[in-house]
């Protein structure tokens, strides 16, 4: 018999939770006021979602809590206000993005199961594996892997939650600074602008939406999906009506069964136009589960919504706006002059009961049986309707109405704790500064980093005396004998991509055994970079990139508990920097493009086609700035860099004579050999106290004032 998934709706304000119930749903995700990864949305109060995990729990439903964004220090305090409460009351799970977390919310709410956001961006079993060493129970992969490779992490005994329906980013989730960098509003805070959703033109002219993606339909895949282990059907849309909710999940419901319950899945032609008219965005596609990439996957024309059909909310609102699942009780009722009377209720194996009024003898009108079984019928707007009604009664006894309503209203109260009273907690004794691990030392002198991406920048690096440590990827180690090239003394570190898939391992894995020895260390972007180099390097040679986000002194904790440096977070502003408890295992970024997007989609494949020829292109937006894309072909993805460097050259040999960080790192992408060398030398003249101006467009990203 196959495993039945769980079918999980969001829900972006009260109305969804019991829509999305009504309509079939299993469970749903929300955010609270504070710490969701959609800030605009109504999102809940604490008491609403109090009430609404009350309403799930009763019906075997479940809430979780999307606790998705990178969080500040001054941040942190305010959690156990949201937390503390939702945790007692019996909070499902909460979906984690910032990795401070994990260890915070392990120690602190001991029996709250901890989901990984898509925003982790964890893409093979790498990242799974180093996240069941952190007490997380289950993984929300990236929505660019196949069908195949979402099985691949379910075999490492993960439960896993997939994407199966509704908007869909360029970037890989967790991936994109692009709102951030070019918009100030942070996709990683919640507050993303949508650049993906913009015109550009691309270099060869083509102007259109060329990043921003159709929406994901795969009803089609339900029985590939539920074959390959799926636990849990994600549907998008925190941000969308209630009624999208309740029409989406109905339709996923019924299928689903069907195909449970006959091996076979009839999809009905109304379904499918249901679901094409339910705010989707001008065309649907299936997703990444059966291709790499595609230029069809791509909205080119227009990003906008289609209109939803009114008559079409109606018929949803109409269906499941007022519904109320309820509860069948069975009571029985016991009245007899003298004696206090008594109701007892029951629902499965709960029973309750309840002590009202003593009855007297009736002098005119008794009490009959007849209007005592109306009277407690009437459950009104309590969570049950009355299965059964039995009496015991004395033929001439009297009580007044009221008292046998209040009789009602007590007992089912009862019964409503007691069914409910196996999901309440208790707050472990000790709850402190949960996951602040160790301080670790920093070097006394800063280093300086120079990282690479071609043998032309390579050899301009070897030839300055200038960096410390030249960071290159992985092939470039067999470019010659780099040893006998670069200056003495210089640390080699190795990059691992930015994102790492299970395709990628053994091509990593070779390039790790090939070229470890050779490198003094090695650079890591991601948490399945991070576990494939914790098999080739000890701690104190590992390097967290900015693409490990450490926003808070919990995260970077964490992190230097599998690494001996960092580099601080691209989103804070100097006083946060300047703040942060382990600034001195810090690196910070003093120049360079940063990445704002890793894609699986290719821009030139959209535009014209991609035949590998190409290293790299790049879109301009409707303000002519002009965006680079790297395009790495051997592990297929594309980079699309910001629109100008970050450098941070008039601040350098301040922040450099603080000796507050461990070092500072300038990464080179675009660059010519001899920008490149030109850049080295003003920076060099910065670090000797000279006043230095530099011939180029730059911007000090969110240096003065940090992300929004």
């Amino acid at each position: 018999m196959k495993k039945k998934p769980e079918l999980l709706l969001p829900a972006g304000e009260s109305k969804s939770v019991y829509m999305a119930f009504a309509a079939g749903a299993d469970a749903v995700y929300l955010g609270a006021a504070l710490f969701s990864a959609r800030a605009y949305a109504r999102n809940l109060s604490g008491e609403e979602i109090c009430e609404a995990l009350d309403y799930a729990h009763l019906f075997g439903k479940k809430i979780y809590l999307a606790c998705n964004i990178l969080m500040r220090n001054s941040e942190l305090d305010l959690l156990p206000s949201v937390m503390d409460p939702l945790y007692e009351h019996g909070l499902d799970g909460v979906i984690v993005q910032d990795i401070g977390l994990l260890e915070y919310f392990s120690k602190r709410y001991p029996l709250l199961p901890l989901h990984a956001s898509t925003q982790m961006s964890i893409l093979s079993s790498c990242g799974c594996e180093w996240l069941k060493k952190h007490n997380v129970t289950r993984v929300v992969p990236g929505r660019e892997l196949s069908i195949k490779e979402i099985k691949g992490l379910k075999d490492t005994g993960m439960e896993i939650e997939c994407f199966i329906h509704g908007a869909m980013c360029y970037s890989y989730s967790g991936k994109c600074l692009m709102s951030s960098l070019a918009g100030g509003r942070s996709g990683n805070r919640g507050k993303c602008a949508g650049p993906c959703r913009q015109r550009y033109t691309a270099a060869n002219g083509k102007c259109g939406y060329l990043i921003s993606m159709k929406d994901m339909n795969s009803l089609n895949a339900i029985p590939e999906l539920i074959d390959a282990g799926v636990d849990s059907f994600k549907i998008e849309g925190r941000m969308k009506a209630p009624e999208y909710v309740a029409g989406t999940a109905e339709i996923y419901r019924r299928c689903i069964d069907s195909y449970l319950d006959t091996g076979h899945m009839e999809i009905k032609e109304s379904e499918r136009k249901q679901l094409d008219t339910l705010y989707i965005r001008s065309e649907r596609q299936e997703g990444y589960l059966h291709k790499h990439n595609g230029a069809d996957m791509l909205s080119v024309s227009s990003p906008a919504y289609t209109k939803v059909p009114e008559e079409l909310k109606q018929d949803i609102a109409l269906k499941y706006a007022d519904k109320r699942l309820k509860l069948k009780a069975d009571m029985k009722f016991y009245a007899h002059v003298g004696e206090a009377s008594r109701l007892i209720a029951s629902c499965g194996e709960a029973v309750t009961e309840a002590e009202g009024d003593i009855p007297g003898k009736a002098v005119k009108a008794p009490l009959s049986d007849e209007e005592i079984i109306k009277r407690l019928k009437k459950t009104g707007d309590t969570f049950f309707t009355a299965a059964t009604v039995e009496t015991d009664t004395d033929d001439d006894i009297f009580m007044p109405v009221s008292a046998l309503n209040e009789l009602r209203r007590k007992a089912l109260s009862e019964l409503e704790s007691s069914l409910l009273g196996g999901f309440k907690r208790t707050l472990p004794p000790a709850c402190g500064d949960e996951g602040k691990g160790q301080v670790f030392a920093a070097k006394k002198k800063p280093y300086i980093s120079v990282s690479v991406y071609t043998k032309e920048q390579l050899s301009a690096a070897a030839e300055k005396s200038f960096a410390d440590r030249i960071v290159l990827m992985p092939e470039l180690f067999g470019y010659e004998d780099i040893r006998n090239r670069i200056v003495k003394g210089t640390e080699l570190y190795m990059a691992l991509p930015g994102v790492i898939r299970q395709k990628d391992i053994p091509y990593l894995t070779e390039m790790l055994e090939k070229y470890h020895a050779a490198a003094d260390g090695v650079c890591v972007g991601s948490i399945d970079g991070l576990y494939l180099a914790q098999k080739f390097f000890a701690r104190e040679y590992i390097h967290a990139d900015a693409g490990l986000y450490v926003m808070n002194d919990l995260s970077a904790g964490m992190i230097l508990k599998d690494c001996a440096s960092y580099t601080l977070c691209p989103e804070q502003n100097r006083k946060e920097y300047e703040k942060a408890a382990f600034a001195g295992c810090g690196e910070l970024a003093v120049y360079g493009r940063m990445p704002v997007m890793y894609s699986a989609n290719c821009i030139q494949k959209t535009v014209e086609g991609c035949d590998g020829s190409k290293d790299s292109t790049y879109i301009t937006d409707m303000a002519g700035r002009r965006f680079p894309v790297l395009m790495d072909h051997r592990l297929c993805y594309n980079i699309i860099l910001n629109c100008v460097p970050t450098s941070l050259h008039k601040e350098f040999y301040g922040l450099y004579e603080e000796g507050r960080y461990a070092g500072f790192g300038l990464a080179f992408t675009t660059e010519s050999r001899e920008e490149m060398l030109t850049i080295l030398e003003m920076f060099e003249r910065a670090l000797w106290g000279e006043a230095v101006e530099c011939g180029f467009e730059f911007t000090r990203g969110h240096f003065k004032r940090g992300a929004e």
